[in-house]
């Protein structure tokens, strides 16, 4: 019974944080910009929405009338709603078993399956995911110009229903991080001692890892399969959009009400909590073991015998061996390439002033016009132009320094502040406030990432009207901080329980036994242990914010803003040129096959994710730190009363239950 008020408990903390997010659009819109008094106000109308059925409908725009017209919620449920999870279950189910397959194919095999296989799914992890639904549709287009024959539907037509391609082009991403998180597992399970008795009683290595290594590693996929859900859910967003299908995503942008968005998340979320929730309690997961140390104990915050200790410079020379992996070959060619970018990027800028050549039409020797934009990649325009005559080439030029200098400023402000986060999570919050930042970090892997951040991020970088009452550096800085504070919650709890893993060795014990302070316990203890994973953090997030420009982008949010001028309302003008702002086209150059305008961007986020991707999991491997072997397989402590020396050694097993946040 108390397991069961504790989830209520939750879940109501999980339904106000998205009423909430709902009404927080109210804060930036025009005209009400921060307007507390109306947030509130309409906080309260929603609550009370909730509890009146008669209010318990959504609205959609009807075309040909201009009219908002109810829907109701059962109307919603039967139809869109059922659809959408549907394609989203069904891909997921269908990454699982692929991912399985191809997991036990890779573990027992003994030639260069392994390497192949390891690489192939680096290429695939790299490529956008909406990508892949470009490649299907072109693929399904080719096949029917060559044979005539349509093997499958790829687009939503006059309320036309397709499942097959959006649960397969929704099912790649998925299939990879399942795919790394089960060969992970499997290797760690074969190196216990369980598998060596199952060897030495003649089992064959298939029959040891279905009946002994997969009960174990299905347990830890269902721990760590909150992540790889949380990314899918963003990406069925896309799906719907790029398929035309008329789903969760159609109705929110219909209804963009504080209302419409609450019972549209609530949606979302209720299942997927209600599913993890009851799944929690079958596989009997405990609870993580909050460290109560410092709880119990007076630990001053510093003390200054103990400050006056701290050789600085033999803390420099620690700080240089936790750097030394970027001296790596396996760093230094993704280093290289990505300054590289920016560094011709930024060049651009100081010596042209991000100039954009527009060339409308082309004309021969005679003053005849032998070409309109969009021109064809050509000798005079290597990447050719977009549908207004802008060159390719020089909107990649401008629009890279944004998309990595953008980048770089989120994925740190999120790793930093949610490590300040963190220390005051662990130190300075009791029982009741972690479990409440724990409560809103689960809530957040059951809402699509990208669907929150688009609700926040739509009244602010668009206009109608083709002014703004804001500067660009206020947009900008107004994204910056949307993007790096929804996800703070999740980081927050993230590292705070990185740190209480750490607190719970015996030497940071016996630290504070002896009178360490608070300072010297982070400094001398903590930030060792957490450096390596706070850089693979900082790595993940910059993949994690990439792929978000990509989705935005296709949704048309643009990086800067975007007008939409009264006399051409179909054209979205970009305040900067970014790259995520050149795939908003994507559709249109689909359909008239201009394939040069998309393939550009694309290849370059693919290079950027490729390069972030290897520095991640150059960090993650065992070898990438060179620690000296005395200090990585024992810690020393001495201690001198009268003629007694105490030493004690502990050892630094590898964290296996973190080992998807290694591979994402």
């Amino acid at each position: 019974m108390k397991i069961l008020s504790l989830s209520i408990q939750k879940y109501i903390l999980g339904v106000v944080g998205i009423i909430l997010l709902s009404c927080a659009p109210i804060l930036f819109t025009l005209g009400n910009l921060l307007n507390f008094k109306l947030f509130f106000k309409e906080f309260g109308s929603v609550c009370k929405a909730l509890i009146t059925p008669a209010e318990w409908h959504l609205s959609y725009l009807e075309i040909t009338t201009m009219e908002m017209i109810p829907f109701s919620l059962s109307s919603y449920f039967n139809g869109p709603y059922l659809y959408s999870m549907a394609i989203l279950v069904l891909a997921l189910l269908l990454s699982l078993f692929v991912s399985f397959f191809f997991a036990v194919m890779t573990t027992i095999s003994k030639g260069p399956f392994k390497r192949v296989m390891s690489h192939f799914s680096e290429l695939l992890i790299a490529i956008p995911d909406f990508s892949y639904i470009f490649i299907f549709q072109i693929a399904v287009v080719q096949v029917y110009l060559i044979t005539g024959y349509r093997f499958v539907s790829f687009y939503s037509l006059g309320g036309e229903v397709v499942y097959v391609a959006p649960i397969l082009c929704l099912s790649i991403v998925p299939t990879i991080l399942f795919y790394k998180l089960f060969v992970a597992l499997f290797a760690e399970e074969i190196e216990q001692s369980y598998v060596a008795l199952a060897k030495s009683k003649g089992l064959s290595k298939m029959e040891i890892l279905i009946r002994h290594c997969t009960s174990n590693v299905l347990k830890s996929i269902y721990h760590q399969s909150k992540s790889i859900v949380w990314l899918t859910l963003s990406s069925l967003l896309i799906i719907e959009h790029l398929f035309g299908i008329q789903g969760i995503l159609y109705y929110l942008l219909n209804d963009f009400s504080p209302k419409g968005i609450t019972f549209i998340l609530i949606s979302v979320f209720t299942p997927f909590y209600i599913f993890y929730q009851i799944g929690e309690r079958i596989v009997n997961k405990r609870e993580m073991e909050r460290n109560t140390l410092f709880e119990k104990m007076q630990v001053p915050l510093i003390d200054k015998k103990q400050w006056k200790s701290i050789y600085l410079v033999k803390y420099k020379k620690s700080f240089k061996v936790k750097l030394n992996p970027f001296n790596n070959f396996i760093y230094k060619t993704p280093l290289f390439i990505l300054l590289t970018l920016l560094t011709i990027s930024l060049g651009y800028f100081f010596l042209y002033d991000d100039h954009i050549e527009q060339v409308n039409f082309v004309y021969n020797e005679t003053g005849k016009i032998v070409s309109r934009a969009p021109h064809p990649p050509s000798s005079n325009m290597i990447f050719g132009t977009d549908t207004y005559g802008y060159s390719i080439l020089q909107q990649l030029l401008v629009g890279i320094k944004y998309t990595i200098l953008l980048t770089l400023i989120i994925a740190t402000i999120r790793v930093v502040v949610g490590y300040v986060f963190g220390v005051i999570y662990v130190f300075f919050l009791n029982g009741k406030g972690r479990k409440i930042i724990n409560s809103i970090a689960d809530g957040m892997h059951f809402l699509p990432l990208t669907l929150l951040v688009f609700i926040l991020l739509a009244p602010v970088l668009t206009t109608s009207t083709g002014t703004w009452d804001t500067t660009l550096g206020e947009r900008l800085f107004i994204q910056i901080m949307i993007m790096s504070v929804i996800v703070l919650p999740v980081t927050t709890s993230l590292i705070g329980n990185e740190m209480n893993d750490a607190l719970k060795k015996e030497y940071v014990q016996s630290s504070v036994v002896m009178g360490g302070s608070l300072i010297w316990i982070i400094i001398k203890h903590l930030n060792p242990q957490l450096w390596n994973k706070l850089l693979l953090y900082w790595t993940q997030h910059m993949v994690q914010v990439l792929q978000m420009f990509v989705h935005l982008g296709i949704l048309s949010i643009f990086v800067g803003g975007a007008r939409r001028y009264p006399d051409f309302p179909w054209r979205l003008v970009p305040e900067i040129y970014e790259l995520s702002g050149m795939i908003s086209i994507s559709r249109e150059v689909f359909m008239t096959k201009q394939y040069w305008m998309i393939i550009p961007p694309i290849f370059v986020f693919m290079l950027l994710i490729y390069c972030f991707n290897k520095l991640a999991e150059g960090i993650a491997t065992k070898d990438s730190i060179k620690v000296p072997e005395k200090k990585q397989n024992r810690k020393t402590l001495m201690v001198n009363e009268k003629t007694e020396v105490l030493t004690k050694k502990t050892t630094f097993p590898r964290d296996y239950s973190r080992v998807f946040n290694r591979l994402k």
